[in-house]
């Protein structure tokens, strides 16, 4: 009998400094008080405008778990969580609206829960590590963000992974930089960079079919 994996680790190698990652997906119980105190870190509250009362917010995080359009993953860094990351269907979503939407297109919200971790070198290393995980996990041929145009940290760091502005759009709570980030672009930006990846496990259970 198989024994099924609810979580995926790899090394992540940049010559000789290596990286562990994993990505699970969120347990209701076990993250919620985690969750509830990053949506009111100060760097997180003004773009992801949940810092809400605890009942409205054990409500809003019931229900992302629960949702059939997305799926939403902690990510821990050398052990330490350090991320929350939501991968979901553009076909589902009004975003498609607003570019030329391709079958095989995923879409991606990130943050970085601990204010220690939002500088340049952690963030790179963080926010590189959802994207490999998103792709190898879903087998997505695009990856699709859209930030808030404020944010000074992860904008150029997508950029710096491959990513492409091609837009600056008004959605209906922010004003947004669409960023496009094509596999093949990502994957030649590792390759530059000398960048490999060691797989240990994956995740043996996909919950939703977002592409």
């Amino acid at each position: 009998m198989l024994k099924v994996k609810n979580e995926t680790e790899f090394f992540v190698i940049n010559g000789e400094a290596e990286e562990c990652f994993t990505f699970r997906p969120v347990d209701y119980d076990l993250d919620l008080d985690m969750l509830y105190e990053w949506m009111h870190e100060k760097h997180i509250a003004p773009f992801w405008k949940l810092n809400l009362p605890r009942p409205e917010f054990q409500t809003w995080l019931h229900q992302s778990i629960e949702a059939e359009h997305k799926d939403v993953y902690i990510g821990t860094f050398n052990g330490t969580p350090v991320c929350y990351l939501i991968a979901y269907s553009v076909k589902d979503d009004p975003i498609r609206e607003y570019y030329d939407y391709q079958e095989g297109d995923l879409g991606m919200h990130l943050l970085i829960g601990s204010r220690s971790f939002l500088n340049k070198e952690d963030g790179l290393s963080i926010i590189r590590a959802m994207i490999i995980f998103l792709y190898d996990q879903y087998g997505a041929k695009r990856i699709i963000g859209e930030p808030d145009i404020r944010n000074r940290i992860v904008i150029p760091i997508l950029k710096k992974l491959g990513g492409e502005v091609v837009d600056r759009i008004d959605l209906q709570q922010k004003k947004a930089s669409l960023i496009i980030g094509e596999r093949q672009a990502v994957e030649e930006k590792l390759k530059e960079n000398n960048i490999q990846v060691e797989m240990v496990n994956r995740m043996t259970v996909l919950r939703n079919e977002l592409v």
